[in-house]
């Protein structure tokens, strides 16, 4: 019975001690649920700090406090919050983290600890006295953490003399981390809302049309870009069929297009023809792409178009004035043909001895004019190709070419030049049997452009080889080298363009007209096949260039 007597009396002498602590756990509960509530209800950065340090203050009874976070353009903690401070430096300031000075706001940021000091005025981290000269005694810090990273720190003071206790500085430090949890939500936010209404932005003052319609073509969004192409408002275009834009005959094109995107995803570069509400007809280029919700399901439709009316006028304009060129160059080319004829002719035989003996004098003067007339038939020849290849007016008549037979044939026409260069000029290959399906006509013009050019730039007692070989099961490959002085990179993505000439290298351009290889270009890609040049300075050039193998059902020209 005494044992019971006294296990009541001590029961009842720890009843006022209990309801004091869970008078005290219920107020630090609220608290934190106040600043959960605060984080998860507002997106205000400047909120959630106030209320914050409000409710740390209410909680533990203090007047004065401050939270300072990162600002990386002011270079260190600024103040974002506080109460009780009346020195307007103490706003301004900003504790930079780089200086040499170990101030408790940056002891708190490296180490990601709280410091608590009862009596400041015997802290030597408080050196500079200016919490003291705002009447603080008692001061604890603590970290604002996010995501186990420093964002900032929370100071609460006293101007009395207070020993914090373990439990105040648990609570304190979990004001902090929900703290910058909210902070961290809150700046996601304002990024995300920045990043919206600059995209927004973007899109409503873009110069091209941006439109999207639903499954069934109706316009959703419509923006200014819009406005200006096809004349419709933004309020008389939204809601209306994107068939306002075209013609009644060509309404199916939207379903078509709808298609497509469902079935390629995307649609890129598609020119047609779009009408304006002045019932003008532009040329657009358009490009269509899905919205797709979160399950991968298409829910509607983006169309992007640009106005390209002019630039197509331009392109027809360019094509006339390429057409009237060829035809002025094929119609002067055609005049000068016969005179030149007629000179030439006359030439060879004054020089042959029909019209009487000549003297050395006039037959130097002669062979120079034949000289001049031969060079003049080759540019003629070269412009009346060139104009015929770009109005495409010249037919293959492609056969079973023996491609060693026939490159021998063209080595030997021009083996003379060589000789009096003293150059070697050989043919090889492995299979003397070796065929392709090519036009022969064709064919000899590329090799005489080839060779030419490489016997012109090869020095005296250089080499020319001539190989043909297989470039894989459906293509045969002929190359011309050459040990000349090769071709700078920069001018070998030029070379096969018409008119240029380069020049090796510390020497003048040679005489020609620019157009061989260009011709030779055109040529061996009317047969499906490519071009190439392979090159390096100071150790020749090598010119390749395909042809099909045999008769192709379907021609794509092969990787070099």
């Amino acid at each position: 019975m005494k044992r019971q007597r006294t296990l009541k009396k001590v029961l009842s002498l720890k009843e006022p001690h209990k309801k004091e602590e869970l008078l005290r756990r219920s107020r630090e509960l609220s608290a934190l649920l106040t600043i959960a509530q605060t984080a998860t209800q507002s997106l205000d950065t400047e909120k959630i700090l106030n209320d914050t340090l409000d409710k740390s203050l209410e909680i533990l009874g203090f007047k004065v406090g401050y939270i300072r976070t990162l600002d990386l353009e002011a270079g260190g903690l600024a103040v974002r919050a506080a109460r009780g401070f009346s020195s307007p430096e103490f706003f301004a300031n900003v504790i930079p983290l780089d200086s040499p000075h170990r101030s408790v706001a940056k002891i708190v940021f490296e180490t990601r600890e709280p410091y608590i000091s009862s009596d400041i005025r015997e802290d030597t981290s408080f050196r500079h006295g200016f919490m003291a000269r705002e009447g603080l005694i008692s001061a604890a810090f603590v970290p604002v953490m996010s995501k186990n990273r420093v964002i900032g720190l929370m100071m609460v003071g006293s101007s009395k003399l207070h020993k914090f206790s373990q439990e105040e500085v648990n609570l304190l430090m979990t004001f902090g981390s929900q703290l910058g949890a909210s902070l961290e939500n809150a700046q996601l936010y304002d990024e995300v809302n920045k990043s919206k209404v600059y995209i927004e932005n973007l899109v409503e003052n873009a110069g091209d049309a941006i439109v999207s319609t639903d499954m069934g073509d109706r316009i959703l969004t419509w923006n200014r870009g819009a406005e200006v192409i096809f004349g419709y408002t933004k309020e008389e275009a939204v809601g209306k069929s994107l068939a306002i834009l075209l013609a009644p005959e060509r309404s199916k094109e939207l379903e078509d297009i709808r298609t497509k995107v469902k079935l390629t995803g995307v649609i890129r570069n598609l020119e047609v023809r779009r009408k304006r509400k002045d019932g003008v007809f532009i040329d657009v280029a358009l490009a269509v792409s899905p919205i797709n919700d979160k399950a991968g399901n298409i829910t509607a439709f983006l169309h992007l178009a640009k106005d390209i009316t002019e630039k197509m006028r331009y392109e027809q304009r360019l094509k006339e004035l390429d057409r009237m060129k060829s035809d002025f160059v094929s119609n002067v080319s055609h005049e000068l043909r016969t005179p030149l004829t007629a000179i030439k002719a006359s030439v060879d035989n004054m020089l042959d001895g029909i019209t009487g003996p000549l003297g050395e004098k006039q037959a130097r003067y002669l062979t120079r004019i034949k000289s001049n007339t031969d060079r003049l038939a080759r540019l003629i020849n070269d412009l009346l190709d060139l104009s015929r290849i770009e109005a495409g007016k010249i037919d293959l008549k492609p056969t079973h070419l023996l491609l060693v037979t026939l490159t021998k044939e063209v080595a030997e026409s021009l083996r003379p030049v060589a000789v009096e260069k003293l150059i070697s000029l050989e043919v090889a290959s492995p299979d003397i049997g070796m065929t392709a399906w090519a036009d022969r006509d064709k064919v000899i013009q590329v090799l005489m452009n080839l060779i030419s050019n490489a016997v012109k730039f090869t020095p005296q007692h250089g080499k020319v080889t001539l190989a043909i070989q297989k470039n894989g099961n459906e293509w045969v490959q002929i190359s011309v080298s050459d040990t000349g002085p090769g071709i700078l990179p920069k001018e070998a993505n030029k070379i096969f363009a018409k008119f240029y000439q380069i020049a090796p290298l510390g020497k003048e351009k040679t005489k020609g007209t620019g157009l061989g290889l260009a011709i030779s270009k055109a040529l061996v890609e009317m047969h499906g096949g490519k071009i190439w040049v392979e090159s390096k300075v100071g150790r020749g050039s090598t010119f390749c260039f395909t042809l099909p193998a045999q008769r192709p059902i379907k021609t794509e020209p092969p990787a070099n």
